[in-house]
């Protein structure tokens, strides 16, 4: 983070920082509550030229709104000291897809150099949130064929393809990849190793500690991170 946004010459900081909690726990007063705290306590250490925090693991446009609503009462209306937030508070469109969407870009220049494409080829994706999430829906519409996806609540795998679409209202609407009909159940922890062309790990940092001996058990891969 620190890099990327010196490259850019954008104050979006560089440190990471947080609430420790599992929001899945806290109503959405809860959430509320905890979050304008949370800035009463570090809003003079954030601002528009100094350190513009950015949504991460367990918060979203709310959070954001939260954030800058809280703040603005100690520094006057200022859209501009979070990222993330919602369209109507000048929120960026396309932002909820740009880091999947980003993904999608670098796996087709990597699937390039090798003369391939993403469409027909078949893909391993570690993590169903954000970003895996809108990797999985742009591979799919880009005709690549998703066969295996897990996050904390599970793992599928269809080795003919997961319908990534209804997969999204199904995760949308029961907040679990559990229960999905279009796919059999796996342990999460054979994701990794799970034969595919190319394997895509969107959960958190980390989880890649032994790819050496990932790739020995694989054989060739593309892998994309």
């Amino acid at each position: 983070m620190t890099w990327k946004t010196a490259v850019a010459d954008i104050p979006y900081g560089g440190a990471k920082g947080g609430i420790g909690c599992n929001p899945r726990d806290l109503s959405k007063s809860e959430l509320e509550r905890l979050t304008r705290v949370f800035t009463q306590k570090i809003h003079d250490l954030i601002g528009i030229h100094t350190d513009v925090p950015a949504p991460d693991m367990g918060t979203n446009a709310q959070t954001m709104a939260w954030i800058l609503d809280e703040y603005s009462k100690f520094h006057g209306h200022s859209p501009a000291v979070v990222t993330g937030k919602p369209i109507d508070l000048g929120g960026s469109l396309g932002r909820e897809a740009a880091t999947g969407r980003g993904v999608v870009y670098a796996t087709e220049a990597l699937l390039a150099e090798y003369g391939k494409s993403i469409k027909g080829m078949t893909f391993g994706i570690q993590g169903f949130g954000n970003v895996g999430s809108w990797a999985s829906r742009l591979i799919h519409e880009k005709g690549g064929k998703v066969i295996a996806v897990s996050d904390i609540t599970g793992a599928l795998k269809n080795p003919n393809g997961i319908d990534i679409p209804e997969l999204l209202k199904h995760k949308e609407a029961t907040g679990s990849l559990k229960s999905f009909n279009g796919g059999d159940s796996m342990d999460p922890n054979e994701l990794l190793v799970h034969e595919c062309d190319v394997l895509i790990p969107c959960a958190l940092g980390g989880v890649l500690n032994r790819l050496g001996s990932i790739a020995e058990h694989l054989g060739p891969i593309y892998y994309c991170a």
